[in-house]
């Protein structure tokens, strides 16, 4: 039998890696390399809900411990020049990436 979706609250609260402009996971405070930080993936938690499979849903295995995001929309570009934060500017990346 499927699991239920969790509800948005839920969801927030479980899965803690989800990088939108109004959450930022530890993982993105860490460069890619040296000047290269990953952008937000999405615009808000909501944004990233409504894009995200959870375990039970579609092709993912009721046992599964990750959910899987889709549809990214990228808000302020890929990369940063530093670790987002927010409320402050975004620092532009200037590099290959």
């Amino acid at each position: 039998m499927a699991k239920a979706r969790p509800s948005f609250a839920e969801a927030c609260a479980r899965y803690v890696h989800r990088f939108t402009l109004e959450h930022v996971p530890a993982w993105a405070r860490k460069p890619l390399k040296p000047g290269q930080f990953y952008a937000p993936q999405y615009r808000s938690d909501r944004e990233w809900y409504e894009s995200t499979r959870f375990p039970g849903e579609a092709h993912l295995s009721p046992r599964s411990r990750y959910c899987e995001s889709r549809a990214q929309t990228w808000p302020l570009g890929r990369w940063l020049g530093a670790p987002y934060q927010p409320g402050r500017d975004p620092v532009p990346f200037n590099g290959e990436g």
